[in-house]
């Protein structure tokens, strides 16, 4: 059913003409990286973000669902509107809301994904999606064209940012993340960190120096920890926004 719930929302944004971007969780997925998903995490810009959760209340397929309590792991979300599915389906699902500047992916529209068009009428294009994003009920590669996603340097430097800020420890972990799930490397950073302060540059190349720490003696994978082999590797890359 969780799947249902991120086709619903990308719908009705869609027909609101309200920009999003899924982050938290599907992202991270995304991006190769083996997350369990619980919040269904949006970022809309900072200006709509009460206007979407009125619109997504409205509709009668949500009410509202404020966490009786807070976490390590959950309180970055304390203050933002989380709603939970009404009596139709069961189990119940959430969707907390977030504004772009929270991740500091502000513009927005600036910051998603760039899917590239069909060569011909018809023809899906090439690209690869990663098995933890299509390990879902009913989420076919297909659908994921609809989702609206942040591009992986945006994300990654959004994480980085808000740890620098913040002090979130739930950033810092899913910037790891991302660099293992993706294998950024210095090449990477090169292309895709000018102009960022060099607070956030030393941040990620830190992160990227120690993939090779965070690999298990006693697995067999060898470029990163969520990387078996270079084979792999060479298609997480061909995941549409890592470049």
């Amino acid at each position: 059913m969780e799947s249902l719930i991120i086709k619903i929302v990308a719908r009705l944004l869609q027909h609101h003409s309200i920009t999003f971007a899924f982050v938290g969780e599907i992202a991270l997925n995304y991006y190769n990286v083996p997350r369990v998903r619980h919040d269904i995490e949006v970022c809309v810009p900072s200006p709509l973000l009460q206007v979407t959760a009125d619109m997504l209340l409205a509709t009668g397929l949500f009410q509202r669902s404020d966490p009786d309590s807070f976490n390590l792991y959950s309180e970055y979300k304390r203050g933002m509107p989380r709603l939970s599915t009404t009596g139709w389906l069961a189990p119940t699902q959430f969707v907390c809301l977030f504004p772009d500047e929270f991740f500091h992916l502000e513009p927005l529209e600036k910051s998603l994904v760039a899917w590239e068009q069909p060569a011909s009428p018809g023809r899906e294009p090439c690209y690869y999606i990663s098995e933890h994003m299509l390990d879902t009920d009913g989420l076919r590669a297909s659908d994921i064209r609809s989702l609206s996603l942040p591009r992986l340097s945006r994300l990654l430097v959004g994480f980085a940012r808000r740890y620098l800020d913040q002090k979130d420890d739930t950033a810092m972990i899913a910037a790891e993340q991302l660099v293992d799930g993706m294998d950024v490397d210095e090449s990477w950073c090169a292309r895709h960190l000018r102009g960022e302060s060099q607070s956030v540059i030393s941040l990620i190349r830190g992160l990227v120096q120690g993939k090779a720490s965070r690999l298990d003696d006693f697995s067999d994978y060898h470029v990163t920890c969520f990387l078996k082999d270079e084979a792999v590797a060479r298609l997480v890359r061909g995941i549409p926004g890592y470049d």
